[in-house]
């Protein structure tokens, strides 16, 4: 460095394209730290939240439900308080636990329309001290006719024994 260079104060001195990269990267720095809102992550978790009370998460996944409608409360504060990053957070982790307690719905749903067709399909199957009914795949036997059988013997194609 030569004499010219350096200021009184013992600081380099900018040229103007010294400068111009200088402002340049304090302007994008500036730029970089503020986050945008997360009003589209807000929506989709109370849409999300909606879908899960539609699918029944009230009566089988109610730990979920209630702590996905907790987290987009605590979300919807954050952006009040200019929070983003953490209404960001907040917000994913309410669409999350709500889609939790969808699918919980969805599976004791699912679980709920088999048993009730198994039900259905072999209602004896469940009640003690009753017989299982006879199976479709039974032979049944004859009816008796004082004594004489109308079985005969099995015959091949052509008609004999």
């Amino acid at each position: 460095m030569n004499r010219n260079s350096i200021s009184t104060l013992g600081w380099p001195k900018l040229n103007w394209r010294g400068a111009a990269i200088l402002s340049a990267s304090l302007g994008l720095a500036a730029c970089a730290g503020s986050v945008p809102p997360p009003t589209a992550q807000l929506g989709a978790s109370a849409q999300a939240i909606q879908q899960a009370e539609r699918a029944g998460a009230l009566q089988h996944a109610p730990a979920e439900f209630q702590s996905a409608r907790e987290k987009l409360a605590a979300a919807d504060a954050a952006m009040r308080e200019d929070e983003r990053t953490q209404a960001r957070r907040l917000a994913e982790q309410a669409q999350a636990d709500a889609e939790l307690a969808t699918v919980r719905s969805q599976r004791a749903t699912a679980q709920q329309a088999a048993s009730a067709v198994r039900t259905l399909a072999n209602p004896n199957s469940g009640v003690p001290g009753r017989a299982p009914a006879a199976s479709a795949a039974a032979p049944l036997a004859p009816p008796a006719m004082s004594g004489t059988s109308t079985w005969s013997a099995p015959r091949t194609l052509e008609g004999t024994p």
